[in-house]
């Protein structure tokens, strides 16, 4: 029903209403049995006459229809007084399907939101965008125009799901993994020190289970498939300082050159950068590039609540520094060498022109010649020039030059006619054994704080390796050691 219809309508009741309570309901109907022409003034006049038996029969048959017709028009006039009720009921019948339409729509709109929600996160785990400060810049999965990994044994990973695959870890429990944390009360490494020959600590990262497995994997899979240069002499399969010491044997000059904070210096855009020279997209590269490297940390405690229950967010672990190649991981090593072919080629190079030997035993750099004219001192200020341009530091004070007849060391042996241990070592192995026989083992590893046993077989691993005739003699002469 439309609003101008609604409007006659009710105009119509109030004037019927007001009618009805002037004349009564009798007189009403009268007055409507004229009006809608049921009735007519000569029929009313009949009823003053007297009528034939078949007159009154007939009026009497339509007054019953006229009768019929008034209780239909009593109902449609009884429905007409519900016409305000029935409005209302459509009204609210209205309203309720409006509600309900609006409640389904919220339902089916949150839904959606909770469908779109989780599409992104997914996407978020599957194909992150963001892994950490710093490390984020090149989170891109998308396939590479190289083809290089076709042609090595390295497996080909195209996205972040190929690499959480191959490392049988779900894309979550990765992210958590290599995820750059700034501070955090989680630690993927075991960090200790240990005592440098030379004086200072030597800050040791040890990979924990989970971390550990993801290296693992990345050395036996891409690693060990590539070659360094064969200069370099450590971490190598089948060589040990022995083959190190022996290029250098005899020579007029042998030259030592140190690089400074070696594994430090081997950060993490140089190791992404060495994974996307192998092919990988810069996504892959960079997820594997966490795997591999770490930043120091300082741990932070809080002592006022050391021990409470609620104490979670203690121990902090917090970076100090920019990430690295740690010292500690298995991958360390062998992405050192491999980072550092570029560098051993070209010192390789300018020795050989120079008419120098070059050999590099992971940060030490040995040169030697056994031309009594050559000039060392040029030999230093080029080679020096050359780790500089590498993005690498030169310790200065670890610099050594060495003339024959004077000792010579590489790797710390003596080199001078055949390689063999020096004296000063010699004579700490020596007395070393004697304490262990005069005092003790047990005295003994009380004060060195080791087993002096384990200690003691490992000077004699040590020895057969440079010189087993030494070490037979001192197997002879210390019984003891089994």
């Amino acid at each position: 029903m439309s609003e101008q219809d609604s409007n006659q309508v009710n105009s119509f009741n109030i004037e019927w209403k007001k009618r009805l309570e002037e004349i009564g309901q009798g007189a009403f109907e009268f007055e409507e049995m004229l009006r809608l022409g049921f009735i007519d003034l000569e029929t009313i006049k009949r009823f003053d006459k007297e009528m034939t038996i078949e007159e009154s029969k007939e009026v009497f048959e339509q007054l019953t229809k006229t009768s019929a017709i008034l209780s239909e028009i009593d109902k449609e006039i009884n429905s007409i007084n519900r016409i305000e009720e029935l409005l209302a009921e459509i009204r609210s019948r209205r309203i309720k399907r409006v509600k309900e339409a609006a409640k389904e729509k919220k339902i089916k709109k949150q839904e959606e939101k909770i469908k779109r929600s989780k599409e992104i996160k997914e996407r978020k785990i599957n194909s992150p965008t963001f892994l950490g400060r710093g490390v984020s810049n090149r989170l891109s999965f998308e396939k590479v125009k190289k083809t290089d990994l076709k042609s090595t044994k390295i497996p080909i990973l195209n996205s972040f799901v190929d690499v959480a695959n191959a490392l049988e870890l779900n894309s979550s429990k990765l992210q958590w993994l290599i995820y750059e944390r700034g501070a955090s009360n989680i630690d993927h490494y075991l960090r200790y020190e240990i005592p440098k020959k030379s004086g200072g600590k030597r800050l040791i990262s040890s990979p924990k289970k989970d971390m550990k497995k993801a290296q693992k994997w990345i050395l036996e899979n891409i690693l060990i498939h590539l070659d360094c240069d064969k200069s370099a002499m450590a971490f190598q399969k089948g060589l040990s300082i022995i083959d190190n010491a022996s290029l250098h044997v005899k020579s007029k000059i042998v030259v030592r050159i140190d690089i400074k904070d070696f594994f430090p210096t081997i950060t993490f855009p140089r190791v992404r950068g060495f994974f996307e020279s192998l092919g990988y997209n810069p996504g892959v590269a960079t997820v594997f590039a966490l795997i591999c490297t770490d930043s120091p940390k300082v741990i932070l405690r809080n002592e006022a609540i050391e021990g409470e229950k609620n104490n979670k967010d203690y121990p902090r672990f917090i970076a100090i520094s920019e990430r690295s190649l740690p010292q500690g991981a298995c991958t360390s090593p062998s992405l050192a060498n491999l980072i550092c072919r570029k560098i051993d080629s070209r010192l390789k190079g300018y020795s050989s022109k120079s008419g120098w030997k070059y050999s590099r035993y992971a940060d030490d750099l040995i040169f030697s010649t056994t031309l009594e004219d050559s000039a060392p001192h040029r030999l230093i200020k080029s080679i020096s020039s050359i780790i500089f341009e590498e993005g690498f530091k030169v310790n200065q004070s670890k610099t050594r030059l060495m003339r024959a007849p004077n000792r010579q060391t590489v790797t710390g042996l003596v080199v001078n006619n055949e390689v063999t241990l020096s004296r000063r070592d010699l004579k700490r192995m020596r007395a070393f054994f004697h304490k262990c026989s005069s005092k003790g083992l047990d005295f003994m590893s009380e004060k060195i704080g080791k087993d002096a046993l384990s200690v003691a077989r490992g000077y004699i691993s040590y020895l057969e390796m440079v010189s087993p005739t030494i070490a037979k003699k001192f197997r002879v002469t210390n019984s003891w050691i089994k």
